[in-house]
């Protein structure tokens, strides 16, 4: 087995089936081996109901309730049989040759721990997908919506027509050997839904390998539509999630970040209440 593709579901219906069609019909089997793992956290959309019925053409784990993003992709990280993982959202489109491409620069590139992709909109337009390490100065510009001061951070300069080393990349598409995945223990359980991807890619790095965008490959992605629809308790732990992750990188002085984020937190669930 060449590639798991690991992909955690919570009420994308619409959007997992596109998913799933767009891998089965862009990377067939002849061309490279590939199993699709989906873990379920208690959708209540029909999303179980469908993923049932596609049998044995993936791994389904059903949750009876929602455990969060790292804890459902770990469950099927463990059970992956892959030389490579790929950590995937559900809400992409699969486009042809990308799964190949990616696994055969990881073949060639052997300081390469892990590899990403371009991420397209639907209308084709390339997203701003990589980020730099965060400092605790991003924190504060973050969510206090100073965005303009983050476009270091954000490396909203970043030339998407060359292939290089990265700090980190989003697991809407990261793709990573399993052996180091088996390493560093996964994703880091204590961030349900935020910033496990950003602890996950900061481990990768101090195993000593790179972690690389290639350029030439890329999906459709159609945005976080799970966080999006989160209820006060959902983003409440996202909120948790941040103020963790800068308190343990930061100590002390991460703590001016909490009244910050508690305000949003009350508004953003205000808006859109």
């Amino acid at each position: 087995m060449t590639i798991s593709i690991v992909i955690a579901n919570w009420n994308t219906l619409d959007l997992i089936k596109q998913c799933i069609e767009s891998i089965v019909e862009t990377t067939p089997l002849s061309e490279i081996e590939y199993e699709i793992i989906i873990i379920d956290n208690a959708s209540s959309d029909g999303s179980t109901e469908y993923l049932r019925g596609l049998g044995d053409k993936i791994t389904l784990i059903e949750n009876s309730e929602n455990l969060g993003y790292a804890k459902a992709c770990n469950q099927g990280m463990k059970i992956a049989k892959g030389q490579y993982i790929l950590l995937l959202g559900s809400d992409t489109i699969m486009q042809p040759v990308t799964l190949k491409e990616c696994a055969g620069f990881l073949d060639t590139n052997k300081e390469a721990g892990a590899v990403s992709c371009r991420l397209l909109n639907p209308n084709g337009s390339v997203q701003n997908s990589l980020k730099k390490f965060p400092e605790l100065k991003n924190a504060f510009y973050t969510y206090l919506s100073f965005d303009k001061m983050n476009r270091e951070y954000d490396m909203a300069d970043f030339d998407y027509s060359q292939t290089c080393t990265i700090e980190q990349a989003a697991a809407t598409f990261l793709m990573v050997r399993r052996d180091i995945m088996e390493k560093i223990n996964y994703f880091d359980e204590s961030y349900r839904i935020l910033y496990n991807d950003v602890d996950l890619c900061s481990r990768i790095w101090k195993t000593g390998y790179s972690i690389y965008f290639l350029h030439t490959v890329s999906i459709i992605h159609y945005g976080s539509h799970s966080t999006k629809n989160a209820d006060f308790a959902l983003r409440k732990i996202m909120y948790s999630d941040i103020y963790r992750y800068y308190c343990r990188n930061f100590g002390f002085k991460a703590k001016f970040l909490y009244p910050i984020l508690a305000f949003r937190l009350v508004l953003v669930s205000t808006i859109r209440s």
